[in-house]
Order: structure tokens, then sequence, then C-alpha cells
């Protein structure tokens, strides 16, 4: 058994082949997710936007005049900004507004949330942005909102010095009233008060309204913008459902794969048979013997005899993970291609969980089942079949071409006569009995199959699949190596794992493995077209092959 191969990096190739094989993925997403940010842009109602910037100031000339320290000097510019964009977030200012300007259309919490304050990057600015469906007003909205800003800030700012002007002022009128207007405290007071209105007198605002709002521009909707926005997001949105399904899919789509899980060597791929050779229960091999299909057959022929070369293998049993992989398609083909290579096969269906055989070559007849009960002769359960036909040397060469001395190439004088190929057996699957797992495992099934590898060439066995029963566990111990049939998209990687789990613990030689459905294989077809006349002559009513006894 040949060594797993070690796990590649995934290259710039293997992700192109994911985007290639899930491309409809891709397509829909680029296609449905523009074309919906498109439509749902259209049916949005129409929206204007507004804007103004005041400018935020730190100089400060009452502290310069009065020697007092600015408790807004060592504070950060962008911190500072920014907690002048919130204050303008309070609804008192907007509610202000709103009653100045006598708009009663909206309510504080409507306006808030169709407006924005934001604090410019390296810049001591403020930009105010009003959206409204209506552009006179969402540009009166804008202006108001930056002017009632400013009068809200200078409020702040010269609050602290009317409240302690306020306080003075209330002391020295009671002193007054007390007649203690020429008290050492009086005066003291009195210069305080002076102080203080020099103070409020030179207190300015520190935000000053820059620009006046500008003429509404339309911001919504907006498809272009949306359609190109939208586009991005398909493309990113079509790889990455494109790689989560690749990652969620656990169908096998290469025979190399295969072959690394397994361990075994890849025999051939084999096409899918026609449709109407499937409609008629045939085989490629007697039904279309030129094809390209056939000629996958002969050289999983030809691999397999090389395969067994120096091998004393005369009984191999065909077997798959699952059903509806080709085995029983593929065991018939193979046998019909080893007979007309000259060789003596026996073709035996112990697959008696589901019996195919019997259609592929017409058998009526009793079969396996009744030869180990004793039943009938092996010899009559045994059923010829013709696997094909040679044209006489003369049509193969001409007129003039060399025969066995006789003029005809087969000794009777007769150069119309055909020759025959090697010679094919089949026995039949017979009555299921009541227990196939218990049946195969007699020792009458050993010995008949070992009487039938003593009178052939090759003994092929069609068993059921390996993980749905122990059939195939318990008839590989009867025969001398075991050939395993698999089939791109329906095996999966947790199947090839159990299987190879299980290949590992029978006793005999795994000689290699197939794949059916070749063309599913990304980067693999069978389209090419060689263009020869086949020697291979068809059977005459080929497709429904009656065998003989």
């Amino acid at each position: 058994m040949y060594e797993r191969s070690k796990q590649h990096a995934a290259s710039l190739r293997d992700y192109l082949h994911v985007l290639r094989r899930r491309r409809w993925l891709v397509v829909q997403a680029v296609v449905l997710v523009p074309a919906a940010a498109v439509a749902l842009s259209l049916r949005q109602q129409p929206l204007y936007q507004s804007c103004s910037q005041v400018l935020l100031s730190r100089q400060n000339l009452a502290t310069s005049l009065t020697g007092t320290q600015d408790p807004n000097l060592y504070v950060q510019p962008d911190r500072l900004a920014q907690t002048q964009a919130d204050v303008a977030r309070v609804p008192a200012i907007a509610a202000g507004m709103l009653q100045r300007l006598n708009v009663k259309s909206l309510t504080v919490t409507q306006f808030l949330a169709s407006s924005t304050v934001s604090a410019e990057q390296n810049a001591d600015l403020l930009k105010f942005c009003v959206t409204n469906a209506d552009t006179l007003l969402a540009r009166r909205l804008a202006d108001g909102y930056a002017r009632d800003f400013t009068v809200y800030r200078h409020k702040l700012d010269t609050a602290a010095l009317q409240r302690a002007r306020a306080g003075v002022d209330a002391r020295l009128a009671q002193l007054e009233r007390q007649h203690e207007t020429r008290s050492s405290l009086y005066a003291s007071l009195a210069d305080r008060e002076q102080q203080l209105a020099t103070m409020e007198a030179l207190q300015t605002s520190n935000a000053y309204v820059v620009q006046d709002a500008s003429p509404a521009s339309k911001v919504q909707p907006r498809p272009v913008r949306n359609g190109i926005l939208g586009l991005l997001l398909g493309i990113v949105l079509g790889v990455g459902l494109a790689f989560l399904w690749e990652a969620l899919d656990t169908r096998v789509r290469s025979a190399d794969e295969i072959a690394e899980r397994l361990g075994l060597t890849l025999l051939a791929r084999l096409p899918e048979p026609a449709r109407r050779i499937r409609s008629k229960d045939s085989l490629t091999m007697i039904a279309d013997p030129t094809s390209n299909g056939a000629e996958a057959y002969r050289m999983l022929r030809t691999n397999l005899e090389f395969a067994l070369l120096d091998r004393d293998v005369k009984s191999v049993l065909v077997t798959s993970s699952v059903e509806q992989e080709g085995k029983s398609t593929t065991v018939a083909n193979l046998a019909v291609a080893l007979a007309r290579a000259g060789q003596r096969v026996v073709l035996v269906d112990l697959d008696l969980r589901r019996p195919y055989l019997h259609k592929f070559f017409g058998i009526d007849g009793p079969g396996f089942t009744e030869v180990a009960l004793g039943r009938v002769d092996l010899r009559e359960a045994l059923a010829s079949v013709a696997v094909g036909t040679l044209p006489s040397p003369r049509k193969l060469f001409g007129r003039g071409a060399a025969t066995n001395g006789n003029g005809n190439g087969n000794g009777n004088g007769n150069g119309a006569s055909p020759h025959v190929f090697g010679r094919l057996e089949v026995l039949a699957s017979g009555p299921i009995p009541p227990d196939p797992g218990e049946f195969v495992g007699r020792r009458v099934v050993r010995e008949i199959l070992d009487e039938l590898a003593e009178n052939a060439d090759i003994v092929l066995v069609d068993a059921p699949p390996m993980l749905h029963v122990g059939d195939a566990m318990t008839l590989s111990g009867a025969v001398d190596a075991v050939l395993v049939v698999t089939r791109m998209n329906v095996v999966r990687r947790n199947m090839l794992v159990e299987l190879s789990r299980a290949l590992a613990r029978t006793p005999v030689p795994k000689i290699g493995f197939v794949t059916t459905a070749a063309h599913e294989e990304e980067g693999y077809g069978y389209g090419y077209d060689y263009g020869y006349a086949s020697v291979y002559a068809p059977l005459p009513d080929a497709v429904h092959l009656k065998a003989e006894r």
C-alpha cells in the first residue's frame, strides 16, 4: 500500500479553483446585492442636507487682563472640540432654536435624529449638518442650530461670573441696609464687584459662526453610490460564501484526494455510461466497444494486469464505500474487457443485498445461493457470455492478407467466419437468502470461489458496499485481493476515512481504486476523440444480450 502523501499548502490555483467551482454563487451575490441596493435606494424618500461651521476659540481676554489662569489652557484640542460637539447635542439648544424659528413640523427628538454635530480633524471647527426633505428648511435649521449654539456657549462662559457678581451685589445691598458703607468689607466687596463687572464685559463668546449654512445638497437616494457599494459588498459576500460552502461541502472532487486519503493507487478514471446504455441495462464494452468509455475500461484492464504482475492473485473482490457508485457496472465491463483480451474470466455476483449483474447479461436461471445449498451443480449455474468477435483477416487487412495457410485465419476455410475472444462466465446471485451477512460467512462460499479460481484466469466478485454492511469484509477473507470503486461527488471525506479504516482491517492486498463519473472531476474529462475504427465488432442485439448455459 502506498504511503499517504503529505498535505500541501493551499496555493493561488486552489483558491481560483474554488471560485470557479462556486462561480454561480459568486455571480448571484455580485448581481443580486447591487440590484437590491439600487432598488431600495430608488424607493427612499428624497432628503437634502445643509451644513454650517462654527469656530472654537480658546482666547480669554478676561483671564489675560485679570491675571487669572484659563482652565482650558491645558486641555487637548481634540478633546475640547469633541466636548463642545457633545454639548451642542443637548435638547435645550434644539428646543430653543425650533421655538425661535417657529418650526412646528419637527419635535426635539426628530430634529436631533436628523442632525449631526461633528468635530473636524486637526481643526478647532464644529460642523453642524441638518437633513430634511425641504431644501429651504434644511438650510434654515442648519443656520439656526449653529447660531443658537454660539449663544448657548456664551451663556455657559458668563454664567459663573454672573452668579458671582449677583452674590457680591446682594452682600453690598445688605451692608447698605445696615449703614455700613464706610466699612472695609464694603470697600472690598465694591472693588470685587467692579472686577467681576469688568471680567463679564470682557468675556466674549468662544464660539463663532464662520460659515453660514450652504445650499442643501441631495443625500438620499443615491443609487449610483449605493450600487457601487452593493457591488463591492456583493463581491466580498460572494467570495466569502463560496469559501464557506467549500469548507462545509465534504464531497471529494479529485482522484488525487481519494488516493491520498485511501493510500491506494488510481487504476483508471471511468466516464459515466451514455444514457441510452443505462436505460437498457446494457454495458459500454458490449453495446459501444469503440467509444471512449470502452477505451477507459481497456485502460483499467491494462493497469489491473500491471498491478497483479508477479502476484499470485486469482480472485479479486470489487467493492465501494456506499451504493450508487457504479460498482456493478465497473466490474461487469471489466470482466468483458478481460475476456476480450483472451482471458478466462468468471464474474460472480455476491452482492446479495442488491444483485444487479443478472440484468446486464439477461440471466434468468439459478445462481450462487442455489449452488451453495446443493440444489444446482456449479457447471449448470454458470452462464457463458459471448463478449465480441473479430472480423476475418480479409476484413482487417484486405483481400491479400496473410492467413493460417488456408486463407481464412481460423483453419476452417471460411474467410468470413469470426474468431471468438477468451471466455466469460457469469454466476448470478440466485435467490436472496434471509440473512445475507451470515450466508457469505459460510465455508461453502469459500469452497465455491476456490473451485472457480482453479478453472479460470481470474475471478471477479461483485460485493456489497463496505460501509453499510459487513458482507464485503467477510468476503475479503475468501479472495486474493480487493479493488475499490469510488464515484465523484458521491463519496464524502468522512466516508473515505471510514473506508480506509475498513480496508486496513481486510486480510488481503488492496490493489488500487477506480473513480466513476470522471467528468465531474475538475480539470479532467473525456472530450478527446482519436477517430480510429476499432477492430472490436459489437454483437447483434448487444444491448439485450442473453447469456447461454
